[in-house]
Order: C-alpha cells, then structure tokens, then sequence
C-alpha cells in the first residue's frame, strides 16, 4: 500500500504476514479451562512510564494508547493507514496536500465523542497541537508539529494546516503512527491549565477510544472496561487487564498456569518453551523495531568515532541473534528496516573482526596494558552499558557484548533500570535522556515513514528530541533535510541512502538487528491482527474471548 509516497513493503518478504510458529489444540469442548469470557488478560515485561503519550517515550505506552485514546489515522496488518478520528489520509493524489505542499487538509470524523459525552471536533486537534508546543510540557519532541505556522479551522470538523516548509513525513507524524506517537487530548477538560503534567487521571487519561480506564496502579496494572460511545460501537470484549511484570519467566509462568491469556512481546529466547505450552497459539510478525547499542559520544571515552568502531567491528551481530534471539530476529545493517522501499545497499559493514577492532583502538591512543585493560593518559577505557531490567534478551546481549569487549580491553559494567525510568522523559528523569550512559541496549520503533531524523538531528538532543547520542553532523542533516523536503519517492530514496552511509561511518548507534515480534496468547483469543509498524495493536474493537 503506498500512501504519500509511503509503504512498509513487508509483504515482499517471504516471512511478510503474521507468521503462524505453532497453534496447539485448545482443550476439549474448545474453549480452555482458564479461559474467562470477554475478559481478556494480558502481561508484559515493559513498564509505562505515562499512559499519556504526548508525556511518555516507551512503545508499551503507544500500545495502551490504542484501546483507550485516539489518533487520526492507525495502521494496520496489511500495512495501510486506518482513517480513525480523520476520515481520509491526506495526499497530493486526493488534494489533501496542496500541489506546492504547504497546506494540508484534514476532514475529521463526525459523531465521534469523548468518553464523557462531550463531542469530538476540529478544536481538540487544534488544542493537542499547542499543547505539544507548550514549554512547560515535558514533551520528547516538537517536531514535526513546530512546522507549522497556524492551524485554521475552517469549521467543527475541518483543519487547514500550513507548513513553514513542505514536509514529506509531516501526515505520517501528526497525530498518528509516527516514531512518537501523541494521542489527541479532550480540550473541554485541560483547557484551563497551565501545563498537562499533572493534570488529573480522571480528566487528561479520557479519551475516544474503544475502551475506557477504569482503574491504573502506576507500574502494576491498567484495567480497562468497554467504552458504550465508542464511535464504531461498543467493542466485543467487556474487560481487558493489563499487567506489568518486569520478568521474562514470571509471565511466562503466568501464561502457562492459565492466570494470563496474552503475554505480549515475548522473550525470543523463550520460543521452545512457548511453543510446548497446550492451548496457545505462537506468532511471530516482522515489526520496525531494531535493536542497537546506543553511542554516548558526548563521553570523552567514546568521542573518537575510531573508538564506536572498534566497539562495532568487536561485537559479533550474527552469534548475538542466533545466540540471544534463537534467529528469531533479522539481520540489519543501517536504522532502516532491510524489508522498507528507503533501506540503501553498499553500506558500511562491520563484521565482526576483533584484530581489526584492536588495531582501531590502538590508532586512538587507548594501548593495552599488563592487566589486559586498556587506556589512554592513564585514564582506563571503562564504559557503563544500561538496559532494561526483566528481559532475557536484553540480559543476554549484555554479557555477550561485555564478554567481547574486554576480549578487547575494555572493562565494562551493566547497570539495568526498570524500563519506565531508562526511557523517561529528561525532565521526567530518564536515564538516556540525562545522558546517565555510556552505552546503552536499547530499542527503537521506527514509524511508518524512514524519517529517522527525530534520533539524530543536530537539533533534537533531550529535550527537544531523542538524539541521546550527542551526533552532530551537517552532511546528516543536509541528507535528512533533502529527503523531508520532496514527495518524489526517488529523490527520498537516494537522500536516506546518503543518511544511512553517514550514520554507518559516524555510527551514533550500532543497530544489532530488526524485530520479529514474539507474542503468545490463548488459542480462544480470536481477531488479533498485529500490525508491522509503531505498534501491532489496531483493531482492539475486533478482539474477542
């Protein structure tokens, strides 16, 4: 589906649809024992750290975000945009876009209300998108929404939006499933506040969509309840609870006993397992979320771009997938996925050479001492490598990456956080954002467009982006720039191919491997479709038990 020259071509992979790994047979009578009609139980090992998107930097709060709040387009497993709370996805084809791309108009949907009865219309867009502005707001990113210079409103359910500058990107981050997601807010209840970060549960956690919050205990549980307004209709679950556990084997215990029915984002490293549990099914979907090993260059230590790779040619990607992720994960070479119209060929590589990583360390003045230890000035090569706590897969990686690199003479030390506090907000206290890292095992969702230019602008360092990497390039920006800057798909395509090279050599981060989702869940949990992008849930209205 190519949509403003935009289109993840999953389908042109063999492994492209929801791949089907195992569907044990359900217990007789066909439905499980531990089964509880229209409730659905789901766990995961991510911990939100704000169920309000335009406040949170986590992926698990873009999924919350779908049963209860709304944007004006999803996407869906068949990789189109899914009009919600606009009704067409704007193109230069359909007039939505005006030809000199300045101008885009958005037809929002009528008959759309609030969970609280009141109506839906142009003026919440309007709101939502000066509340991103607001400085007082501790928002991740203001772009692309600081591309605009006004917002008309031509009436209840019609925007003109204009541009500084045409932005190809621009539909496809607005409001929507982009790298950051920002749901849309209710005006009528936040309007009179200064700022949004700490407005009450009751007002700013109301939303349109297909379930309503019931009841949140912070880093526990969210339980969510029907919403009877829903615009297409009250969803066909009654009840969905979604709990926290900030360990691999602890939801997998769970959904073995039956006190589950959908442990989300599994642990590649527990498929022979999933696979063996009786009465449940086991997908895996490719997704646009790489893993990489994140680059603080703002550290002395790893200033030298000699030094980042070094620490590339000495890390071996291939051992970490078979060996972490059982291959369930696929090889990546640059931050675009190898299955996406913008991934470029010809890049850079680093395989894994460890004579070569020496030689590099060695050209940067950090020389190898009797203890095995290198340094420079006398000032060891130490780095402090963070992840997230509970997962397996980030474990695993870790203490093979620290095993290969003091093969190297580097000493390093892992300090994992719940992943609520290592992806927070700067002002929220995040630990990448702060810059409390040296090396980080992170994860990235890619959104449905290549622009990638949110994590490496010059420009979008914390607070103003997600640039934790201190990577500063003008050829990266000029690159960016020409790709942002044309809706001609060829024009875009040879600018992301310079964008890739130059992160390859300056390498910011060193992207592991792209995801294939791991979910497992109740073999009588039926319409779940997980899209490929941002996030897998987008039917949730559908979901039945």
């Amino acid at each position: 589906m190519k949509t403003l020259g935009v289109a993840v071509a999953l389908c042109a992979i063999a492994a492209c649809a929801c791949t089907r790994i195992s569907s044990n047979t359900a217990l007789p009578g066909g439905a499980n024992p531990w089964t509880v009609h229209g409730v659905l139980r789901i766990a995961s090992t991510r911990t939100p750290d704000n169920l309000v998107t335009m406040l949170g930097g986590q992926a698990i709060n873009t999924d919350l975000s779908m049963l209860w709040a709304g944007y004006l387009f999803d996407w869906n497993d068949k990789n189109e945009y899914v009009p919600e709370l606009a009704t067409a996805f704007p193109t230069l084809q359909n007039g939505g876009i005006s030809k000199d791309g300045l101008t885009i108009t958005y037809h929002l949907r009528k008959g759309v209300v609030w969970q609280d009865g009141a109506p839906f219309g142009a003026d919440d867009v309007i709101f939502s998108w000066h509340q991103v502005l607001n400085p007082r707001n501790f928002v991740i990113t203001h772009d692309p929404y600081d591309r605009v210079t006004r917002i008309d409103r031509l009436d209840e359910y019609t925007i003109a939006i204009h541009l500084k500058q045409p932005y190809a990107p621009f539909a496809a981050s607005f409001f929507t499933m982009g790298p950051n997601t920002y749901a849309i807010l209710p005006k009528h209840l936040l309007d009179k506040l200064p700022n949004i970060n700490h407005a009450p549960a009751s007002e700013i956690l109301v939303g349109t969509g297909p379930f309503r919050i019931a009841s949140y205990e912070p880093g526990t549980r969210v339980r969510f309840v029907a919403n009877p307004r829903y615009w297409r209709g009250s969803p066909k679950l009654k009840e969905i609870d979604f709990d926290f556990i900030p360990n691999d084997n602890t939801v997998l215990n769970m959904l073995r006993t039956g006190e589950i029915d959908f442990y989300l984002r599994a642990a590649e490293a527990q498929l022979p397992v999933l696979r063996a549990i009786p009465g449940v099914n086991v997908t895996l979907s490719p997704f646009t979320r790489f893993a990489d090993l994140g680059f603080n260059a703002g550290n002395p230590e790893l200033a030298d771009v000699r030094v980042r790779q070094a620490l590339a040619f000495g890390t071996d990607r291939n051992a970490l997938i078979e060996k972490v992720t059982h291959g369930v994960d696929m090889p990546a070479d640059s931050d675009q996925p190898p299955f996406l119209w913008a991934h470029a060929s010809g890049l850079p590589q680093y395989p894994y050479d460890p004579a070569r990583a020496a030689a590099l360390l060695d050209a940067a003045g950090w020389k190898l001492g009797a203890e095995g230890l290198r340094s420079k000035d006398g000032q060891p090569l130490a780095l402090t490598m963070v992840g997230f706590t509970g997962s397996q897969t980030v474990s695993g990686t870790e203490e093979v990456v620290q095993q290969e690199w003091k093969q190297l003479g580097v000493d390093v030390t892992i300090k994992n956080y719940p992943s609520g506090l290592l992806y927070a907000t700067q002002g929220g206290g995040g630990i990448e954002t702060n810059g409390k890292f040296d090396v980080a095992v992170e994860e990235w969702a890619n959104g449905t467009d290549p622009d990638d230019s949110l994590l490496f602008l010059c420009s979008r360092q914390p607070p103003n982006g997600w640039n934790i990497y201190h990577f500063c390039d003008a050829d990266f920006d000029a690159a960016e720039a020409r790709a942002s800057s044309t809706y001609d798909r060829t024009a875009r395509k040879a600018a992301y191919a310079e964008a890739q090279r130059i992160l390859d050599e300056r390498l910011p981060i060193l992207v592991i491997w792209f995801v294939r989702r791991v979910d497992a869940y109740n073999t009588d949990f039926r319409n779940y479709k997980p899209a490929h992008a941002v996030t897998p849930f987008w039917n949730a209205w559908e979901w039945d038990i």
